[in-house]
C-alpha cells in the first residue's frame, strides 16, 4: 500500500475571518453558465447535550475541474474544519472536529455543514485525433507505466475493482480479441457490453464487492462502473469511478478512462443501460457536483487516524461520550439557482473592508491587512 501524503488547511472558527475561494471573471468568458448555491447540511440529534466530549465528521469536498467550477467554499458552523488533499489523485475532503466546549455550547439538536457556489460544465470529447473518418479507431498512445496515474488506476481497489477476477478476465479476453487488440475500440465495446449484459439492481445500496455484482447479474450506477473499470484495468487501461451528488440528496457515479497525453474520458454505462440508443461515451452534460474520483482509498485524519473508505459520497462520523448517549445524523443537500458575477468577493466575519486592486497589472484582493490572489491564496 502506498503512503499517501496529505496536506491540511485549517478553516478557523466562524468568529474569525473565513476566506472564500475566488475566480477571476476572465476564466468564465466564452460560454454561458448557470450558478447554484449549494448547501450540505448535517442535522444532528443527541440524546443528551452534556454527555458528549468529542465529535468528528468526514465529508467530501468538491473542487473545480473539467466537470465544474466551484467557488466560495464556506464551512459555516462552529468547530474546527480541516481541508485535506490526497496527493495521488488530488481528491479533497473535509474533517470537522468539535470538542467538549463546542458540544456543550451547541443545542441538543443542531446543524453543521458547508456551502459553495457551483457551476456545471458540459462537453463532448473530440476523438478526431484517434478516430478515422469511417468510424474505426486508431491506435492509442503508449502509457507511461511509471506514472502515478497509471499505477493508481490500473491496480485492484479493495473488493470493488478486481481486474484479475476470473469472469472479468474471460470477458475482457473475448472483447479484446474481437477488437484486434485496439484499446480504444476495446474501451467502447466494454461500455456497450456492460450496458447490454447487466441489469440495473439495488439502487442506493452503496458499492458492493465485484464478485457479488457479477453473481447478481448487475447493480446500480456505482456497481455498473465497477464492472466497466475492472474490464478496462484488466487490459492495462487506467480507469476510475467519478462520484457525484445533486440537490435533494440525489447521487450518481460514472466512469472515466485515461488516454495518454490526451486526458480523462467520461463514460456512463448506467445511462447507456437505461437508454440503449443514447451516446454516453465521451460526453458529459449533468447538473451534478463531482466530489471524489476513485474508490477504496486511505483517508488520513487529524483525529481518528487513517480510515480506509470504499466510497466517500455522503459522510462518515465518530463520537465519544462520558456516559452513554446516542447521536444521529441526517444529511440534506439543497441547491438554489443564483446570479453570480464571476469574481467572488472575499467574505469576512469582521467589519473590515475588502477591495480589489491592481498590483503589477494583476488583480489582487486586499482584506484585513493581507493580500490574496484570485484563487484565495495568501500572497507572501
Amino acid at each position: 500500500m502506498n503512503v499517501r501524503h496529505v496536506t491540511g488547511y485549517v478553516f478557523m472558527r466562524t468568529q474569525n475571518i473565513l476566506l472564500s475561494l475566488l475566480l477571476c471573471c476572465c476564466h468564465l468568458s466564452g460560454y454561458a453558465q448557470s450558478y447554484y448555491q449549494y448547501k450540505n447540511t448535517f442535522n444532528i440529534t443527541r440524546s443528551s447535550q452534556t454527555a458528549f466530549n468529542y465529535f468528528v465528521i468526514l465529508a467530501p469536498c468538491p473542487q473545480s475541474d473539467e466537470y465544474q467550477n466551484v467557488y466560495e467554499l464556506d464551512c459555516n458552523s462552529s468547530g474546527t474544519w480541516i481541508q485535506h488533499e490526497i496527493a495521488e489523485n488530488q481528491n479533497k475532503y473535509l474533517e470537522l472536529n468539535m470538542d467538549a466546549t463546542d458540544l456543550s455550547n451547541a443545542s441538543k439538536n443542531y446543524s453543521v455543514g458547508y456551502s459553495f457556489i457551483f457551476s456545471p460544465k458540459s462537453f463532448a470529447i473530440d476523438f478526431s485525433p484517434y478516430k478515422h473518418a469511417d468510424g474505426s479507431w486508431g491506435d492509442m498512445p503508449e502509457y507511461d507505466t511509471s506514472s502515478l496515474d497509471y499505477k493508481e488506476n490500473t491496480k485492484q481497489s479493495g473488493e470493488i475493482v478486481v481486474p484479475d477476477n476470473e469472469t472479468i478476465v474471460s470477458i475482457s479476453n473475448q472483447i479484446f480479441t474481437n477488437c484486434s487488440g485496439n484499446k480504444l475500440a476495446y474501451a467502447e465495446k466494454c461500455y456497450e457490453y456492460v450496458a447490454s449484459h447487466y441489469r440495473y439492481l439495488n439502487p442506493n445500496t452503496g458499492l458492493h464487492p465485484l464478485s457479488e455484482i457479477l453473481a447478481n447479474g448487475g447493480g446500480d450506477c456505482g456497481n455498473f462502473s465497477s464492472i466497466y473499470i475492472s474490464l478496462l484495468r484488466a487490459k492495462g487501461i487506467p480507469a476510475r469511478h467519478v462520484v457525484a451528488v445533486g440537490a435533494n440528496n440525489n447521487f450518481h457515479v460514472w466512469s472515466e478512462f485515461y488516454i495518454q497525453d490526451f486526458g480523462w474520458v467520461p463514460v456512463d454505462v448506467t445511462y447507456k443501460n437505461s437508454n440503449p440508443q443514447g451516446n454516453y461515451f465521451g460526453k458529459y452534460n449533468y447538473n451534478m457536483v463531482v466530489v471524489q474520483k476513485g474508490v477504496s482509498m486511505d483517508y488520513p485524519t487529524a483525529s481518528v487516524g487513517t480510515q480506509f473508505i470504499d466510497l466517500l459520497q455522503t459522510y462518515y462520523y465518530w463520537y465519544w461520550y462520558n456516559t452513554y448517549a446516542t447521536m444521529n445524523i441526517n444529511q440534506t443537500i439543497t441547491a438554489m439557482n443564483i446570479e453570480y458575477n464571476g469574481v467572488a468577493q472575499i467574505k469576512s466575519h469582521t467589519t473590515k473592508s475588502v477591495r480589489k486592486i491592481l498590483r503589477n497589472n494583476k488583480l489582487v484582493i486586499e482584506a484585513n491587512g493581507n493580500e490574496y490572489n484570485v484563487s484565495g491564496l495568501l500572497l507572501k
